[in-house]
């Protein structure tokens, strides 16, 4: 089997197509085998697993163990892309890289003082993982997307989006409505769930941007029961936020 390569234009092209990032916390995984079969069974439902840095490291390290197996044997046609988020630091960021993550979401630019956003894009750019930096004000956005050195990430996090609400994005992204941002991914993440994400989806794409939500809803069973890992409860929270969840789709 040839050795598994990491790929943003992989990463890139699966969240478009699922356009849900499920954040997984301490209340989805306290342990390793939860982390795996959680990180498993979203992705068997169709979206992109997030687990974060919130769960103990050593945790993250030993599932990450099962969970490289798993990414090297899945079919091409439905790839199985780890990402990791609450990445807050140039120590974090280099454990996530080596780890092996396919891609990497901050809470903001990751460097701590240590550097700039566009370091943070340089390095994960380097080891060809897919990345997703927080912004929150217009000047943020500004200094990710309108670069003239090639240093804009993958996609931008509006973090927490709740603070602004779904129009308030819309309003955010209005400055920068250009042909060049066409298409550019945008993900609203903290306030986002089954009710909101569909609003959150017609004003960024009403922008002319792309839309990924990131959110914890489609796990919210696991820690309203406290069943992490819990095959059954999983796949049924998973279900009903399916069920649920209506995703916009322009007229």
């Amino acid at each position: 089997m040839a050795e598994y390569q990491r790929d943003r234009s992989r990463v890139d092209k699966v969240l478009r197509e699922s356009g849900v990032v499920v954040v997984m916390n301490r209340d989805h995984a306290k342990k390793p085998d939860d982390l795996v079969t959680t990180m498993w069974e979203v992705c068997q439902a169709g979206y992109v697993a997030e687990c974060t840095f919130r769960i103990p490291q050593g945790i993250v390290e030993e599932a990450m163990q099962e969970l490289l197996k798993r990414r090297a044997e899945a079919p091409k046609e439905k790839p199985f892309v780890l990402g990791v988020g609450s990445v807050i630091n140039p120590k974090e960021l280099e454990a996530a890289i080596s780890l092996g993550f396919d891609m990497i979401v901050a809470p903001a630019n990751v460097m701590g003082g240590c550097g700039e956003g566009k370091d943070f894009v340089r390095l994960t750019r380097e080891a060809d993982v897919f990345s997703a930096p927080a912004i929150l004000s217009p000047t943020e956005l500004q200094y990710f997307i309108e670069r003239d050195d090639g240093l804009e990430p993958d996609c931008v996090k509006v973090f927490p989006a709740g603070v602004h609400g779904p129009g308030g994005i819309g309003a955010l992204l209005a400055p920068y409505v250009r042909d060049r941002h066409t298409g550019r991914m945008i993900m609203p993440t903290g306030g986002v769930n089954s009710e909101t994400g569909p609003q959150y989806q017609e004003h960024i794409t009403k922008r002319g941007y792309m839309p990924v939500l990131g959110m914890s809803s489609p796990l919210a069973l696991v820690g309203k029961r406290k069943k992490p890992g819990d095959v059954d409860t999983i796949r049924e929270s998973l279900a009903e936020f399916k069920a649920n969840f209506k995703p916009y789709a322009p007229s």
